[in-house]
């Protein structure tokens, strides 16, 4: 339970609000002036406060500056008689949740706490990942602590020391680069290069030069003698993304420099020697490939030394709230956007979508949502369809036997209501009611709280 805190110096009001919140288990505090406030919030953990706009010794909004820094993790309602537009919007600019007037009704009030504890409870969770976030190590872009991906840093940090090389294997999206690079900055080579090339976006006859380099002459074009990405990479690490596009020509050439360490640029004699710690990735089955005859055998034997296999992203859905709210970060400093998090609707949206594109695709999604967000976090409104339509096996809503056909109908459209953030469109879309019966029957339950409030 939540502790809430009542400011407000007309005792009538902070008494109603106290009696109608009683039945809600929070623990209530209350306080008719700011300095009185501030005295409760320093013996108490407060969580939420609901804020008279005007009080005898300070303002409502300068109280919750001061709150605020007391309970940086604390979340503010305001109410008052008689505020203007602009008070209602400065306050809203200025972190305040929501803004009320004192002629609400009981029930509204109570929405609009349990939705502004649900919020609070999303930055407390936010606060507590960005600190993980903060503290993570050279592996610490493979971002999560399922144990899929656990066991996947485990294995990093065991081979990352060695000199064999390494396959990655794993869907696409799931982070190939970014296991390549922690292994890399957990090796001893972490302050040699790291050269990276992806052997399925060049035309087959371009890939042996950025490779291997070629001699000035060698083929129309070359005007110059160029270094190859080896040649580049000497001392260092190599990271070939996609290593299954690979012409069987070049297949024979790579053989070699795994085998020998040597080679020679296109249209060269001189042969030269590298020490290069290869790191080869690849998006479908290699064996199948090799069985195809698209792969050599050699090769894929010489490659797969050591295996590391990324597991999808919907293997670890534990990993979901921290890499979206990584990428929220990330693209809020980018656009100057502040966003405090995403609404518990779309985090439960996240989590429960497969992501066929895997992390790639959740990145793209995020700078999504802090593009078209109009609210201070990120709702379920502002997600793609396929993921705000999708709906888990154990999404159902309970209804004992009994019931009254009113009282299920009315538990049906608030319970859908909620789930989808307050998208009454995709409510009544889900429903398989028309837009128009659906804002009757709010109506019509709104008018039978008020009754019964």
């Amino acid at each position: 339970m939540s502790i809430i805190l009542i400011v407000d110096d007309d005792t009538p009001t902070r008494e109603a609000i106290e009696a109608g919140l009683k039945k809600t288990g929070h623990t209530l505090i209350l306080a008719g002036t700011g300095s009185e406030a501030l005295e409760k919030v320093r013996k108490h953990p407060v969580d939420l406060a609901i804020i008279d706009l005007k009080l005898p010794d300070i303002s409502g909004t300068e109280l919750f500056g001061a709150l605020r820094l007391l309970r940086p993790e604390a979340i503010a309602v305001m109410i008052s008689g008689h505020a203007t537009v602009d008070e209602a919007v400065s306050a809203l600019k200025r972190g305040i949740y929501d803004f009320i007037t004192k002629d609400f009704r009981m029930h509204e009030l109570r929405k609009v706490v349990n939705k502004a504890l649900e919020t609070q409870q999303i930055l407390v969770e936010n606060q507590r990942l960005r600190h993980e976030l903060a503290e993570r190590a050279p592996t610490g872009r493979l971002i999560g602590k399922s144990p899929a991906l656990l066991k996947l840093i485990q294995m990093v940090q065991q081979v990352a020391p060695m000199k064999s090389t390494i396959l990655l294997s794993g869907e696409s999206g799931v982070g190939k680069e970014l296991v390549a690079e922690a292994i890399h900055l957990e090796s001893p080579r972490k302050d040699k290069p790291l050269v990276k090339l992806n052997c399925g976006a060049l035309p087959e006859g371009l890939i042996e030069s950025e490779l291997f380099g070629h001699e000035k002459g060698a083929f129309t074009g070359a005007i110059a003698q160029r270094k190859g990405r080896f040649e580049l990479a000497d001392t260092g690490t190599i990271f070939l993304d996609e290593i299954s596009e690979m012409p069987v020509s070049t297949q024979v050439k790579l053989l070699r420099v795994l085998q020998e360490g040597e080679f020679e640029r296109v249209g060269g004699t001189q042969t030269l020697k590298v020490d290069v710690r290869v790191i080869a990735a690849s998006n479908i089955d290699l064996e199948q490939a090799v069985a195809a005859k698209r792969f050599r055998k050699d090769l894929y034997y010489r490659l797969n030394v050591i295996c590391l296999d990324i597991p999808p992203l919907r293997e670890r859905r534990e990993d979901i709230p921290m890499l979206a709210l990584h990428f929220l970060d990330k693209f809020c400093r980018e656009n100057n956007r502040p966003l405090n998090g995403f609404s518990p609707a779309a985090m439960t949206a996240l989590k429960n979508y497969d992501w066929p594109g895997n992390v790639r695709e959740l990145q793209n999604v995020v700078e999504r949502a802090v593009a078209l967000s109009q609210s201070h976090m990120v709702e379920l409104a502002d997600l793609p369809d396929e993921i705000r339509q999708h709906s888990p096996a154990d999404d159902v809503i309970a209804i004992p036997v009994g019931t009254s056909m009113e009282e299920i109908e009315r538990t049906a459209i608030i319970q859908t209501l909620r789930k989808t953030g307050g998208d009454k469109e995709l409510t009544a879309r889900l429903l398989g009611i028309g837009l128009a019966t659906l804002y009757r029957r709010l109506k019509d339950i709104e008018a039978k709280e008020t009754e019964t409030g």
